[in-house]
């Protein structure tokens, strides 16, 4: 078991993130890919990082950031690492660089959302779903979760879009850019990193009548880059169900993406959600259908989030079990 800090007490991986500039999905993917570090668990099975690690993961970064790639110095001993860093910048080893990253093992792409919006919409543009998949995870290891969906994910979305409607791409491109979006989706969400025993869990969904579920995967993403737990349920859900299984998992929180579709009829589902759910259990609710009838959302103690911005301010971060809403 790695040593601690001088505490006693591993760092999670949120403050690792912070002190090191590396997304969480980094940290996973360089212990996973390359065992760059070994954290030690707690039990509950949350990455507990000692200052070794942090120190490692710092060198590592830099030496990224300088153009080398992971899988040719994740293997190298501290020493080594802290050399090679001062024989690259021909200055003694300061703190970490937090600019840009190159990832030189595939193709050189520079670490920038710009960059990977281009490169996803040209995998689309060739029906590459495999290049897009890459692209996607590797935006996900070089920037934070928010940056990743407002800059990468949303307007590729609504670019694909554009395109199909002018006739510009055909729709079995939307059709394989959807899937290859909603597969990843799920994937930030499943291999987010949350103590079991103290993240609050976030259930995210759709009501009865909207099948368009982007909305609520890309909330429960949001939700996991301030510390929730999230599960999504799946779209087009009765009321009694989303309720139902709200309180078999205990909880905290459920996020509804109402875009398209019945707006009489999601309003009193939403609203019967609420009914059927005690009161500390949060109802969010987001998307074009709810942002029209804003009022009346919270008129029936719903909470209205109409941005990615106010999304996250309602979350998080979640700490010991509560959002700063909660706190």
């Amino acid at each position: 078991m790695n040593e601690a800090d001088g505490t006693g007490i591993g760092n999670p991986i949120r403050v690792v993130s912070r002190r090191t500039g590396l997304s969480a999905a980094a940290l996973r993917a360089w212990e996973r890919r390359y065992g760059a570090v070994e954290p030690s668990r707690s039990k509950g099975g949350q990455r507990l990082y000692s200052e070794t690690d942090i120190r490692r993961l710092a060198l590592l970064k830099q030496l990224v950031d300088g153009g080398r790639s992971i899988s040719q110095v994740a293997h190298l001993p501290e020493e080594d690492l802290r050399e090679l860093a001062q024989r690259d910048a021909g200055v003694v080893l300061g703190p970490p660089v937090t600019g840009r990253q190159t990832e030189n093992g595939q193709g050189g792409l520079a670490a920038d959302a710009p960059a990977f919006f281009a490169a996803a919409l040209n995998a689309v543009e060739r029906m590459d779903a495999a290049s897009l998949q890459r692209t996607l995870t590797r935006a996900a290891v070089a920037l934070q979760p928010d940056r990743l969906i407002a800059e990468v994910v949303l307007p590729l979305l609504a670019r694909v879009g554009e395109l199909w409607k002018h006739g510009k791409l055909g729709i079995a491109h939307e059709h394989l850019a959807s899937g290859v979006i909603r597969r990843f989706l799920e994937w930030l969400i499943e291999t987010a990193e949350a103590d079991p025993e103290t993240a609050p869990l976030l259930l995210t969904c759709t009501p009865q009548g909207q099948r368009h579920e982007f909305g609520a995967l890309i909330a429960g993403a949001v939700a996991t880059g301030s510390g929730w737990r999230a599960t999504f349920l799946g779209p087009d859900l009765p009321a009694e169900e989303i309720a139902s299984a709200a309180r078999s998992l205990e909880a905290q929180a459920v996020a509804i993406s109402a875009i398209y579709g019945p707006e009489e009829e999601t309003i009193d589902e939403i609203a019967r959600l609420r009914e059927l759910l005690p009161p500390e259990v949060r109802v969010i609710a987001g998307g074009t259908t709810v942002d029209r009838h804003a009022r009346t959302f919270g008129e029936h103690g719903i909470e209205v989030a109409s941005d990615l911005t106010s999304l996250s301010d309602l979350l998080g971060p979640a700490r010991n079990g509560k959002s700063n809403a909660e706190a």
